[in-house]
């Protein structure tokens, strides 16, 4: 499924003769990082995505689980814990080995398979925190009828054809959460000082980076855009459509219940769906 977000058209507020604050909509495709936003004046625009993937997959299994598609949800979910692999491999080797971004999109492009994904991954969780044999992800138990691993689990759903159920797919969805969470915050830039309060995450960098070659790459002033100075484009920063929360530090001791995240979930599916009625005028502000 296509995910909506939607922002402040920044060419309407350029309008000195405008009063009234215009929001644009668009949808994010095969998770593109550039997404054509329209508002209600008809203004089309990019907005530059500086939100992981994974977050915008992992909403979407929230969004499935509270409409009832429980196996959707959990393709979701587990799609979600697979693109977080990517980004933490890669931005690895952005922060530590000093690749470029493009260089490192090149290569996984070419990495479709599930297990050669997971490779890499274990080679940079291995050598940015010594446990390469991911033991905290792989002792995961989903309790059932019969008790299993996560990735028990999801072997009997992708080639089983087992139907998961409520539960286990609340307990997959809930653990990958937590699992996701803890490594993102702990997971910070090479230059990261052990005493600093305000820790960089490294994944977070990595899309910051990303946008600054997209720039380059496509001849664009980063500082312009960011500034909305080039009304063409504008820069989506801030993680505020889905509930990881990423641009916040949590406790994780005391994280929000999966209840929780479902509640926030319909929050943002209700703005989004006014939103969208607004920008299509079906319902005017």
């Amino acid at each position: 499924m296509s995910f909506k977000i939607n922002c402040i058209c920044n060419i309407c507020e350029s309008i000195p003769e405008n009063t009234q604050i215009s929001f644009a909509i668009g949808y994010v495709e095969n998770l593109e990082s550039e997404v054509k936003m329209k508002c209600s004046n008809g203004h089309v625009f990019t907005a530059l995505l500086q939100v992981p993937k994974f977050a915008f997959m992992f909403e979407n299994g929230l969004t499935a689980f509270n409409k009832g598609f429980y196996i959707e949800a959990f393709s979701c979910f587990y799609s979600a814990i697979e693109l977080f692999r990517i980004d933490f491999s890669s931005a690895y080797f952005h922060s530590y080995e000093s690749k470029s971004v493009n260089e490192l999109k090149k290569h996984f492009k070419s990495i479709k398979i599930s297990e050669r994904i997971y490779g890499i991954y274990k080679l940079a969780l291995g050598l940015y925190s010594g446990d390469s044999a991911d033991k905290e992800f792989t002792t995961i138990k989903i309790k059932g009828n019969k008790n299993k691993n996560i990735t028990e689990l999801r072997n009997l759903v992708v080639h089983a054809g087992h139907i998961p159920s409520k539960n286990e797919v609340e307990q997959v969805g809930y653990s990958i959460y937590k699992y996701i969470i803890k490594i993102y915050q702990t997971f910070n830039i090479k230059e990261h000082d052990a005493d600093d309060p305000f820790p960089w995450p490294a994944i977070m960098q990595y899309y910051f980076d990303s946008i600054v070659e997209y720039c380059q790459e496509n001849i664009l002033d980063y500082q312009d855009i960011s500034q909305n100075k080039d009304s063409r484009y504008t820069i989506i920063a801030s993680d505020t459509y889905t509930g990881l929360k990423l641009n916040t530090v949590l406790e994780i001791s005391n994280l929000p219940t999966f209840k929780d995240l479902l509640e926030i979930n319909k929050g943002h599916n209700i703005n989004k769906d006014v939103t969208e009625k607004i920008v299509n005028k079906e319902i005017a502000i």
